[in-house]
């Protein structure tokens, strides 16, 4: 039997990073580590993940240091999900995995395939790629679409995933026949625990993704759900560069949303398709590469979404 492999996690408490632990922890094929800061170390999360059996090791990625090399030795894969703040961060985190002969780094990437010069918050998360190239280092990308949990919006404005949720959805841009491809966040890990044990997919960028729909398709699945008539709004593209110009003016996360919102609906950058094209990044598609994982539906986390208190 082979040595299991040795991955560290930064980012193992947030919505993306424990998706991750649950796929590798469940798969039984690796030794998981989360890289927790210090000053979170007594926090419950960190002491469920204990109890699951993840090795904790004190690391802040917003402070790397010759110990932060340390804290990486006798790791194989490092694992990016921390926040979008720690995006530039992540030079220093790499620099760190290098000295400590760390094999794959995976950056804190986890979104939708575009092109430079679409959206300012995949233009950071680029820079970070091209210096992971530059250093010769090990790698894989992985972009994951829109989340299920992102564009199935709750009956509740107080339980609202992000800021303007409801309204979002219900805007339809281009008559709402774009296409786009979605995840269940539940699903990511499932799919990384088989990525990242795959040779494969070292040096390469892999989508993940579950189902591909366009905002009517979606739109249906909810009402049909629910059983209720959702009024929309339709926004014409003269509309839609206003607010895409609108938000880059104002900046922050208004910008990152709509630029979001504008490459899905607008441009339609977040298909299987493209994510394939060269000038895309050439994905390699990880429901052929992993033709047996049977991937949440839409319709399904409907289902089990609206089934609950939403």
């Amino acid at each position: 039997m082979s040595q299991k492999q040795t991955v560290i996690i930064f980012g193992a408490t947030g919505r993306t990073g424990a998706s991750i632990v649950n796929g590798l922890v469940n798969s039984d094929k690796f030794n998981v580590v989360a890289a927790i800061r210090p000053a979170s170390k007594d926090k419950p999360e960190v002491e469920q993940l204990k109890s699951r059996g993840v090795e904790i090791r004190l690391v802040d990625i917003s402070a790397v240091d010759d110990s932060t090399v340390e804290a990486l030795r006798g790791v194989d894969i490092v694992i990016s999900a921390t926040s979008g703040s720690t995006i530039s961060a992540q030079k220093q985190l790499v620099d760190a995995a290098k000295k400590a002969g760390v094999k794959r780094f995976i950056p804190n990437d986890w979104a939708s395939p575009c092109i430079r010069g679409v959206r300012q918050y995949y233009d950071d998360k680029k820079v970070i790629q091209d210096y992971i190239l530059g250093l010769g280092m090990g790698y894989t990308f992985i972009d994951v679409g829109i989340w299920y949990q992102v564009i199935i919006p709750p009956v509740d404005p107080t339980k609202q995933l992000l800021p303007g949720q409801i309204e979002s959805f219900a805007k339809i841009y281009r008559g709402g026949e774009v296409k786009n491809a979605f995840t269940d966040k539940g699903d990511i890990g499932i799919f990384v625990a088989r990525i990242i044990d795959d040779p494969r997919t070292l040096n390469h960028y892999v989508f993940i993704w579950g189902e591909e729909a366009t905002k009517r398709q979606v739109l249906d699945i909810a009402e049909n759900v629910r059983g209720v008539k959702i009024e929309t709004t339709s926004v014409s593209p003269a509309e839609a560069e206003k607010e895409l110009a609108s938000a880059r003016a104002a900046g922050g996360f208004p910008q990152i949303l709509t630029e979001y919102e504008y490459s899905f609906w607008v441009r339609g950058d977040n298909t299987i398709e493209n994510a394939k094209k060269p000038e895309y990044g050439g994905a390699l598609d990880a429901r052929e590469l992993y033709p047996d994982i049977k991937p949440v539906t839409l319709t399904e986390y409907a289902h089990s979404f609206y089934g609950k208190s939403n």
